[in-house]
């Protein structure tokens, strides 16, 4: 079955440079293996973000989206079309089991926190490589995991290529980036990418006006990844080619012509490793600065009230009802108060992580995704604000 909206993280005003890496391409030097060719008939039809796309179940639980590098969690497929909006007011209210259907969730305190294993050195140092390229020119840190509930695991898929497949978003302990033996930061930059919560750039809404689609070049049963959504709401205004998230011009040729030119027919710029202007642009605006304000300042100061019926980004923020919220990908955080923050304190201190195999009463505390929950009367989870506040 054909899926004609690929994805829509857009759609909820997730940011426009989307990664992506692929196999034996005329004009690049990295490799993705491309399941949606093998078989078609293991994929299934699912609901990410209110677009019906088509999915494989892995080995280990996640689903290949459209065959390609990313991987989601069930829990963030729906088997119905769920609308998310990114027009309406806060609501910090979760049902008794704290979890979204369909959520990407970008990572709190524009911190990656992560876990090595099983790498070579030559892969690590090309971690390294690409963690600096995306921490020297935004706003997103790289911190080696202590004891932190939210991380990202970084091992070995096994293979000896130039590869890599990732998680999307911030995902708790599950999230991972498994990578070849000689995978470059080429490939490596473009994960992080996903990890961040960025899908692919040619799946943009206006891509027609900037690129060809050469489907006649297309491998049989990978046109899926090529469909755009109609209904993308961008985040950066330009369609970026050179974005560390585009496909090449020979991904999934099945006859060496390009499967991507732009509109004067001409192939695309050889990936390098590096991010775009337009790349730094949108992730300091999806991961913005946080002023360096100190503790004892008022969070709300300077920040506007919530205005019904204005479209919002990832990254805005926002007051409401006397508190601090800051746009995710598909809704709402509360991050404080509006009132002065004690020095040294955090919310979260002494509180346990959220566990879906437990019963809790009313009033109880648990942590979630770096957010303070307390369960109501009434069998919703509030949220109290971000951890670290």
């Amino acid at each position: 079955m054909k899926t004609k909206n690929v994805v829509n993280w857009l759609r909820i005003g997730v940011l426009a440079i989307v990664l992506s890496f692929t196999s034996c391409q005329k004009n690049e030097n990295f490799e993705e293996t491309p399941e949606a060719v093998n078989d078609q008939n293991q994929f299934i039809e699912k609901y990410f973000l209110n677009e019906r796309v088509l999915v494989k179940k892995q080995d280990d639980g996640t689903y290949s989206l459209q065959g390609t590098d990313v991987r989601l969690f069930e829990d963030q497929l729906t088997n119905l079309a769920i609308p998310v909006a990114n027009t309406e007011a806060p609501n910090t209210k979760i049902s008794a089991k704290l979890g979204l259907g369909g959520t990407v969730r970008k990572w709190t305190n524009n911190t990656v926190v992560y876990v090595v294993e099983g790498l070579s050195q030559s892969v690590r140092n090309e971690l390294q490589k690409s963690m600096d390229e995306w921490s020297s020119k935004t706003n997103v840190r790289f911190k080696k995991r202590t004891n932190e509930s939210n991380y990202v695991t970084i091992s070995s898929n096994g293979d000896s290529c130039n590869c890599g497949v990732a998680t999307l978003g911030m995902n708790g302990s599950r999230g991972f980036i498994r990578l070849g033996s000689a995978t470059t930061a080429v490939v490596l930059i473009h994960e992080i990418g996903h990890t961040l919560g960025y899908i692919h750039e040619q799946n943009r809404s206006d891509r027609d006006n900037h690129v060809i689609i050469k489907y006649e070049n297309i491998q049989d049963g990978a046109a899926d990844q090529f469909y755009k959504s109609n209904s993308a709401i961008l985040v950066t205004k330009d369609f970026d080619i050179n974005s560390t998230m585009m496909y090449g011009s020979y991904t999934f040729s099945k006859n060496r012509q390009p499967t991507i030119t732009d509109l004067n027919g001409n192939v695309l710029p050889r990936r390098q490793a590096a991010i775009s202007a337009l790349d730094i642009k949108g992730t300091n605006k999806v991961y913005p600065s946080d002023d360096g304000g100190t503790p004892t300042t008022n969070p709300c100061k300077g920040i506007a009230e919530w205005v019904k019926g204005k479209r919002y980004s990832v990254g805005d923020k926002v007051t409401y009802r006397g508190s601090l919220y800051e746009r995710d990908f598909t809704r709402w955080n509360r991050i404080a108060e509006c009132k002065n923050t004690p020095t040294n304190t955090d919310i979260c201190n002494g509180v346990t992580e959220y566990s879906g195999n437990k019963n809790y009463a009313s009033g109880d505390k648990v942590t979630y995704n770096g957010y303070l929950y307390t369960l109501g009367t009434n069998g919703y989870w509030s949220s109290n604000g971000r951890c670290g506040s």
